[in-house]
Parts: structure tokens; C-alpha cells; sequence
């Protein structure tokens, strides 16, 4: 019985480390995005870079999933949806990417549901609360975020709460449909609303501050792409001026920028992850520890945070889409996942609901720089 223990024990071992050198010869599972990496874009998209970097990181050292590597790769779309889809085409076709995860913006995200569907991999926590995303048919993109109605209807109450009726709307055409979405919030809400439209030109931008700054508009609610936030961000202070003591915007791609901006104003904004500020959640000391491991301090940031959630949401999938999972297992487990805790944020996937929250975060950044809930 003893030499029978002895050769079941021989025997385990060595299915383990037959099992162990399996997986490690499979190589790594690939997940892809693209992203702005050059252009006005890339602030944004290296922070959302650095958060997804961070789990990866994370996950790597703690063994992988189920043994076997994660590899992210990204590839840089410049912010033009037509390299997008490019891009993801590459991923899939020589990168072998299972799936795509992160990308950046109505536009990007549009495109991105297009070609994944064509390609028959599932798109992963898109940074787009976009309509188009949520079709019927469209049931291989799976979202971490409220739909944009939800995410306006949010803001126009708060901004009607705290006693604003009369609000102008500053936006470009760089997400059309949030942009409507937003102005029909703020109408349904009891608002006044005047719509100016802007571009990213310096004059443009100068002109429509001074005719602002004459009008009797209690806020000023912004809804910029990342050329016009550029250009914004490189005009003297003395522009906005005139401008209402009250700043309000939408989670974005640029949220991180836009609060860094208007130093003198009140800026109220959605979030669509918890802040940073709120220690008590795991996640949100996980990507801490991680940020300060591996990648630095551009994952701790609202882009951050949402990417690294992204990343973490697509390991569990892949854990539960077994030792050599495929787009379609990956799919299936990500419909599987059921009610999840992810570190302290509370998400629900199912075959009928392929957007996991609708969690929305109303915070302010005050005069003096303090971001509050």
C-alpha cells in the first residue's frame, strides 16, 4: 500500500507538471485595444493604458489565468475610427486576440461593435455610453457603464437640485449623440437650454467665451472632444473669465484633463467609476498598490480605474471560459458571470443584460482643487 501511495503520488505530480508545461507551451491568451497613442487623444489614452497595464501587471505575477500569461497589445489608432477598425483586424487576424477591451469614445466604440461582430469577438468594457452599442443584435459587446440617458438624466438632476434652471450647453461634434443625450436630460430636468456650438479652433473657442461671459446663464455644461479640450487647455486663463461660476460635464475620455482646468471655477461632473478618494473599496487600493508597483501615477485617475475594472471583469471570464478558451467560450463565460463583486463594485451579467452597472457618481472639484462626492 505504501509503494501504491508512493506511485500515485509520482504519478500526480508529474500530471501536474505535464499540465503546468502544457499550458505554458499554449503561450500567452492575447487581449488587444487600440487607442489614441498620438494626437490630442493621448492623455487619455495613456491613462486608460496605464490602468489596463496595471492588472495585467498584477495578474502576471499572481500566476496568470489558469496558468497561462495575459498579453495586452495595444496599437495606436491616432483617435481615427478608420484605423480603428484596422487595427482590430490586425489584433484578431495576426495578433490572435480573443477579444477587445477598452476602447475610447462614440466614434471608436461604434466602430469597434462593427468590426468585432464581423470578427466574432466580443468587445469588452467600451468607454462609451453610446445607444448604438445596446441594439438589439449587438450581443458580443459587453459594457461596465450606464448608457448615456441614464449618465445625462444623473447630472440635469443634481443641476436642478441645487437650484440652476437655465443652462447653456458648449459642445463640438465629436460625440453627437451624447451631446443630444445631454441636452434631453437637461430639458426633461426643467431646464433652459441654449446650445453653442464650438470647434477646435482657438478664435471659435475665444468667441464663443465672450459671448458666454455676457449671458444669463446660471452653468455652463461642456461637452469637448480631445482637439478642442487641447486647444482649451493651451489658451491664457484670461478667456474664461466671464465665464458662469458653475461648470458641469459628463464623464469622458478627458475627464481627468477637463477638472484640471477652469481653476477657478466649481466643476461638477459624472462618474461612471467610484473615486479615487475612496479607500475603503479594494479595487481602488488594488490599483494604488498596483500603480505604485508596476506602472505609476498615471493609472490612479478616473480612465484608470475603469480600465483596470475592464481588464479584471475580462480574467474572471477567462478563468471561467476554462484552460484554452476561445472568443466564444469567452462570450458564453462573460454571460455566465452572473451578480459579481469585483472589489467592492457590484456588477450583472446574463444572456438578457450584457451591461454589467449602472452606477453614476456625482462629484465636484472646488475652487480650491479639493474633488468631493
Amino acid at each position: 500500500m505504501r509503494n501504491l501511495g508512493i506511485h500515485w503520488l509520482i504519478a500526480m505530480l508529474t500530471f501536474g507538471a505535464v499540465s503546468f508545461h502544457t499550458n505554458a507551451a499554449a503561450g500567452p491568451l492575447v487581449i488587444g485595444q487600440s487607442l489614441p497613442l498620438t494626437g490630442a487623444g493621448f492623455p487619455a489614452a495613456n491613462r486608460v493604458l496605464a490602468g489596463a497595464r496595471a492588472q495585467v501587471e498584477r495578474i502576471n505575477v499572481s500566476g496568470g489565468v489558469l496558468g497561462r500569461a495575459l498579453e495586452l497589445v495595444t496599437l495606436d489608432d491616432g483617435g481615427d475610427p478608420q484605423r480603428v477598425a484596422a487595427n482590430l483586424r490586425v489584433l484578431a487576424r495576426h495578433h490572435g486576440a480573443i477579444a477587445i477591451v477598452n476602447c475610447l469614445g462614440e466614434s471608436s466604440c461604434i466602430q469597434a461593435a462593427q468590426v468585432t461582430k464581423e470578427l466574432r469577438i466580443p468587445l469588452l468594457g467600451p468607454m462609451s455610453g453610446a445607444l448604438q452599442l445596446r441594439k438589439p443584435g449587438i450581443n458580443h459587446v459587453f459594457s461596465t457603464r450606464p448608457d448615456d440617458a441614464h449618465e445625462a438624466d444623473t447630472l440635469a438632476r443634481q443641476l436642478y437640485a441645487i437650484g440652476i434652471s437655465k443652462t447653456i450647453v458648449l459642445a463640438d461634434d465629436s460625440e453627437p449623440a451624447r451631446t443630444q443625450a445631454l441636452i434631453a436630460a437637461l430639458q426633461r430636468s426643467g431646464q433652459t437650454v441654449n446650445r453653442v456650438n464650438i470647434d477646435a479652433r482657438p478664435e471659435t473657442l475665444a468667441t464663443a467665451f465672450k459671448n458666454i461671459s455676457n449671458s444669463p446663464y446660471q452653468a455652463l455644461v461642456i461637452h469637448l472632444g480631445y482637439d478642442t479640450l487641447q486647444t482649451l487647455d493651451q489658451m491664457p486663463a484670461s478667456t474664461s473669465a466671464g465665464l458662469p461660476a458653475m461648470i458641469a460635464t459628463l464623464s469622458s475620455g478627458g475627464l481627468t484633463q477637463l477638472t484640471r482646468l477652469f481653476r477657478d471655477r466649481a466643476i461638477g461632473y459624472t462618474s461612471v467609476v467610484p473615486s479615487l478618494d475612496i479607500t475603503r473599496l479594494p479595487i481602488v487600493r488594488d490599483l494604488q498598490r498596483d500603480a505604485d508597483a508596476f506602472i505609476g501615477p498615471e493609472a490612479l485617475t478616473f480612465e484608470g480605474l475603469e480600465a483596470y475594472l475592464n481588464l479584471r471583469i475580462c480574467a474572471e471570464a477567462l478563468r471561467r471560459a476554462g484552460p484554452n478558451p476561445d472568443a466564444q467560450r469567452l462570450g458564453a463565460a462573460m454571460e455566465s458571470l452572473g451578480l459579481l463583486d469585483v472589489g467592492g463594485i457590484r456588477m450583472m451579467f446574463s444572456p438578457d443584460r450584457h451591461h454589467g452597472s449602472d452606477f453614476v457618481e456625482i462629484g465636484m472639484r472646488t475652487r480650491d482643487g479639493r474633488l468631493l462626492r
